[in-house]
Formats: structure tokens, C-alpha cells, sequence
């Protein structure tokens, strides 16, 4: 009789499951110490390639750069020279904290005195407006910044305010109207008699400020010569229109006016302080009521509840007393010690370039035990 009775399975012939997560555990543990070695270099030597000057200007539109010439090119770590500039872009490259000497576009001073502040006169038509030349993608960093420069520069907002804060260095046609000293004194005039109120102003430009700093954030990140200047022009728009249209009792003309018109330069310089173009060697030229009265006013500023957004005239305005006072006496200017403003966070790419592999690396591992 024989025994239907099923024997046991030989278990020990069959992995069991314990056997198999062990495996693949193991497994998984031997790719992860290969991969995340070679994933680190990987992202090491790109980042590296990614921030070579001659990568960016691969990348530049106006790039010279050829295929052929980049094996040379990318071992020599030296440091490289700054690219210029191009001649259209010029005037809107002056970025505060550099050792660019302020603007004078007047080639000639004016033969007679400054003209007495007019009344009621007929203003160009249009009026000398801020960033009058095109405005390129080129000049930002993001194309939201790009579009808000596009956006405020064609607004009523701000073209009805006349900001001087912008036309003082933002103008081709108001530098060029400084060719012609009565173009100029109706010029400023227009700036101080603006149909909007200047407490209006003041309000649009505060917008303007908000709207900059949410539009252009990674520009001002990255410390972009737009917009970081249209943001101290824009902080500026009160405190320059105070001084813009400021007037020499005695001779009852505009000292701004009288600045442009004097063959001595040293006057002028005081003006561009706010857009934190530092001073350079001045003469006794400065010495007179107008600067006197235009520090006064800059000091008063710095001393107001609106001090810490005026970082232009922060970066300059000790500098500039201290050696109008050393020219002219120690009663010119006064001197007082005030708070530089903190620079805009620097991104390392080496250290993103570390967390992406970190975060490439546990991933990897991850997605290998779940197998």
C-alpha cells in the first residue's frame, strides 16, 4: 500500500524572503558607493565649468568666443579682464560703490551766469524723460525685471513726476539739454512744478519701490546696475527733488542751475551724492552757499525716520564732508558717522552645487532599498 501523504518541500533548496531583501540590500549598497562618488564629481566638474568666465561668455549674446579656442580657454584660472561696457550702454553703467567718476555730459560751461528761475515757461514737448534710449534683455538678470523697467517707464506714474533722481543721470535728453543753460533752468523748473503733487509723487514712487523690489528681487540679488540704481534713484526721489529745485536767494536762480554753469565742476558733484557716486578732488570752487545749504539738507535727511533707504547718500555723504571741509573749514559740512547698508546675499554655486548632490546621492540610495 503506498503512502499518498505529500512529503515536505526541501526548503533549503528556495531562497527565502529574508534571503532575497538581503540581496538587493547588499546590492543596492554596492551601486550607491559606486554612483555617489562619480555623481559628486560629475556636478564638481561642471559647476566649475558653469561659472568659468569663458562659459559665460559662450552664453553672452555678444559672445567672440569660438568652439575651437575653449580647451585653452578653460585652464587658464587667471583673473580675467572686465568686459567694457558698449558705447549705447555707457550711461546707464554707473553702479553704486564703484570708482566710476560721476557724469558731466556739458562739454562747455556757460558763457554768462546761470538764468534767474523763470516763470511759467514753456516746457519741451516731450519733457525730458528716464531711461529715453531702448531698454534691452540684456541689461537684467530676470525677464520680470526686464518687463517691470518696461512697464513703470511708460507709466503717467512716474513720467508725470519728473523724478530728477532719474533724469540726472537716466537722460540722454536732459544731460544733452545741459548744453544749453536756459534749456536746463526750464528743464528743472518743469521737475519742481509737476501737475502730481509731490506728496503724490512721493506715493508713486513708493509703489514703484515695492513693485521693484518684488519684480527684480534676484537683480538686486545679483547687485545688477539697473536695477539696483533705479532702486536708490527711486528711495532718492524726495530728497533729490528738494535739491534739484533749491534756490540761491541772492542771485534768485536755481543752484543746481548755477552748478551746471559754473566752469569749476565741484559744485555739481554734490548733486549725484544720493545716487551714491562718491565725490572726487574738489576745489574751492564748492565753497559756497548753495553746497553749504544742499549738506545741510543731506545731513538732515540722513537724520530722518527715511535714513536707512537712503544708502546711496549713506555710502558718500561722510566722505564728501570731510573733504569739503577740509577745503573750505570745518563749519561747511557737518560730519556724522552713519550705518552702511547691508549688501544683498552672494550665492555660492559650489555650495548649491554640493546640495544638489547631497540630495541626488540620498535619493539615489532611497530609490535602491525600496527596489
Amino acid at each position: 500500500m503506498t503512502n499518498d501523504t505529500p512529503t515536505h518541500a526541501n526548503l533549503s533548496a528556495f531562497p527565502t524572503h529574508s534571503s532575497q531583501s538581503k540581496q538587493k540590500y547588499t546590492l543596492a549598497l554596492r551601486w550607491t558607493i559606486i554612483l555617489v562618488p562619480i555623481t559628486l564629481i560629475a556636478i564638481g566638474v561642471s559647476t566649475q565649468f558653469f561659472i568659468h568666465p569663458t562659459a559665460f561668455d559662450t552664453f553672452s549674446p555678444n559672445s567672440i568666443h569660438e568652439w575651437k579656442t575653449w580647451t585653452k580657454s578653460l585652464t587658464d584660472w587667471s583673473l580675467h579682464e572686465r568686459h567694457k561696457p558698449t558705447e549705447s550702454s555707457l550711461w546707464l553703467a554707473i553702479v553704486p560703490g564703484t570708482n566710476a567718476l560721476p557724469v558731466i555730459k556739458r562739454s562747455t560751461p556757460s558763457a554768462t551766469p546761470a538764468p534767474t528761475v523763470p516763470i511759467n515757461p514753456t516746457l519741451p514737448t516731450p519733457f525730458p524723460q528716464p531711461y529715453d534710449t531702448t531698454l534691452s534683455p540684456n541689461f537684467f538678470s530676470t525677464t520680470s525685471c526686464y518687463n517691470f523697467f518696461l512697464n513703470m517707464t511708460q507709466t503717467n506714474a512716474l513720467r508725470s513726476c519728473r523724478p530728477f533722481s532719474f533724469l540726472l543721470t537716466r537722460s540722454q535728453a536732459f544731460i544733452q539739454d545741459q548744453n544749453n543753460i536756459t534749456a536746463t533752468n526750464i528743464d528743472i523748473w518743469g521737475t519742481c512744478n509737476t501737475d502730481l503733487s509731490s506728496s503724490q509723487c512721493d506715493l508713486n514712487m513708493a509703489w514703484f519701490t515695492s513693485s521693484l523690489r518684488s519684480s527684480c528681487a534676484t537683480d538686486l540679488s545679483d547687485q545688477n546696475a539697473m536695477a539696483v540704481g533705479a532702486l536708490i534713484g527711486l528711495q532718492a526721489f524726495d530728497l533729490m527733488r528738494q535739491a534739484g529745485c533749491s534756490v540761491d536767494p541772492v542771485a534768485n536762480a536755481y543752484c543746481y542751475v548755477e552748478a551746471v554753469a559754473s566752469s569749476d565742476a565741484s559744485s555739481y558733484y554734490f548733486y549725484q551724492l544720493p545716487l551714491g557716486q562718491a565725490l572726487p578732488k574738489i576745489t574751492s570752487g564748492a565753497c559756497n552757499s548753495c553746497t553749504k545749504s544742499l549738506m545741510s539738507l543731506y545731513s538732515a535727511a540722513l537724520s530722518s525716520a527715511n535714513a536707512a533707504s537712503l544708502t546711496g547718500l549713506q555710502a558718500t555723504y561722510g566722505d564728501a564732508a570731510t573733504k569739503l571741509n577740509d577745503v573750505c573749514g570745518s563749519p561747511y559740512a557737518q560730519t556724522s558717522t552713519v550705518a552702511s547698508s547691508s549688501a544683498p546675499p552672494n550665492i555660492d554655486l559650489t555650495s548649491v552645487g554640493g546640495a544638489w548632490a547631497v540630495l541626488l546621492a540620498v535619493g539615489v540610495l532611497s530609490i535602491s532599498m525600496s527596489s
